[in-house]
């Protein structure tokens, strides 16, 4: 379950009774589009996010995804970075931009690599 993420739902109990019970919904890995159901005790070192970084979003995919840029450039902000912010999403993406022209600039900005290869030569 590293790296997985589910959220946690408030569900009636199986017998019926009327009482709520807490259980962690998950995706299944399987490919029939399912949800797995898991105790909240049996999971360890649980971090709750609301929202998430591009980095940290690396590897996963969700319905809708929101990229908010930040209000001027900074040395992380680059092409590459917005493409896997903007291929994150399923089915939507929306972009927010705190002032016109942020996002243009951020494309024509190229990771610049320093591998330390040419170094040894």
């Amino acid at each position: 379950m590293n790296g997985d993420i589910g959220i946690t739902l408030r569900l009636p109990e199986r017998d019926g009774d009327g009482k709520q019970v807490l259980r962690v919904a998950f995706p299944r890995n399987d490919g029939s589009d399912g949800v797995r159901f898991v105790l909240p005790s049996r999971l360890n070192e649980v971090e709750t996010v609301y929202a998430m970084t591009v980095h940290k979003s690396q590897g996963s995919e969700f319905a809708h995804t929101v990229l908010i840029l930040p209000e001027a450039l900074n040395p992380v902000l680059t092409k590459e970075l917005i493409y896997t912010g903007i291929t994150r999403a399923k089915h939507w993406f929306s972009l927010i931009e705190p002032r016109q022209g942020i996002f243009e600039e951020a494309l024509r900005r190229k990771v610049k690599r320093l591998s330390g290869l040419m170094l040894g030569l």
